[in-house]
């Protein structure tokens, strides 16, 4: 896997950090390499393919919440060798034309954070790229996807919570643990800083997000990815962060924070989603 100096070192204008293939349950199932001729297409010159690493089915306390969202969100153990397989091919056969970086969005689950950092010494010397994100919390229930579909979100999290605002709550407490997670060969790229961003609009206007606990703790958060050189994502399909009430890329900017392009990308149709945005707010700089 890259060093931090080799990620920061990557000219981040025509740099896409965060797209997904046919081997993600939950994608379009295109195959990756009309991602990549896309990729091509759109001026980019290096390609982060970051499939979903599997979740801990397999673990001696399988995985308890919400049926779906257990059995949709990564890909399989099993596909590991193809999918490494197949990127090297495509990584190889493009490597005239942009550089491929073979990687994975990983899940920071809490109470799996030993089995994680047992796959990642594993894993590390197949990969140059990977993400660090949260998409999970837990509940009675067991975990719930928070990003799975509206329904679940406010029948699962939200029920499980009670409110939006100790969602967010939730969520920053479970990044500030990510980012503070100290272990060999941990990715160095967090995606999905905030987690209300896709269901907002399913709720009312005038939902409550945020409040100045919140804000203390995503600053807490953007000032221990700095003092660690580390680099955040940054997807803004929109041209105005509307669903983000507070501007942490504004803050992350003045910190000098890298900020890669992040399509999150699940079909060939948005490889370049929110791409002139980001170029158009010079979140390259």
């Amino acid at each position: 896997m890259l060093s931090i100096a080799a990620l920061r070192s990557i000219h981040r204008q025509n740099w896409s950090g965060h797209n997904h293939t046919e081997f993600c349950p939950h994608g379009s199932g295109e195959d990756v390499e009309r991602y990549i001729r896309q990729a091509i297409a759109c001026g980019f010159k290096t390609y982060s393919v970051t499939e979903h690493f599997p979740l801990p089915q397999a673990n001696a306390q399988p995985l308890q919440g919400h049926p779906h969202s257990i059995a949709t969100p990564t890909m399989l153990t099993d596909e590991l060798p193809q999918y490494f397989a197949k990127l090297n091919y495509l990584k190889a056969k493009y490597h005239h034309q942009i550089r491929i970086l073979v990687g994975f969005e990983i899940d920071y689950i809490a109470e799996y954070s030993d089995w994680l950092a047992e796959q990642l010494a594993i894993y590390h010397r197949q990969i140059d790229d990977a993400i660090l994100s949260v998409h999970f919390l837990p509940t009675p229930a067991g975990l719930c996807a928070l990003d799975d579909s509206a329904p679940i979100f406010q029948q699962g999290v939200l029920q499980a919570y009670g409110s939006p605002l100790n969602v967010t709550k939730a969520y920053l407490a479970t990044v500030q643990q990510a980012v503070n997670w100290q272990v060999p060969y941990k990715p160095h790229r967090y995606g999905h800083l905030l987690p209300h961003c896709q269901w907002s609009s399913s709720l009312s206007d005038r939902t409550i997000w945020e409040d100045p606990t919140t804000h203390q703790k995503l600053t807490a958060i953007l000032n221990t990815i700095q003092t660690n050189g580390e680099l955040i994502n940054c997807h803004l399909p929109q041209p105005t962060p509307v669903s983000v009430p507070f501007n942490w890329i504004q803050i992350a900017r003045q910190a000098h924070i890298p900020l890669v392009f992040d399509a999150n990308a699940h079909c060939v149709n948005d490889v370049a989603n929110g791409y002139a945005n980001y170029l158009q707010a010079q979140d390259y700089l």
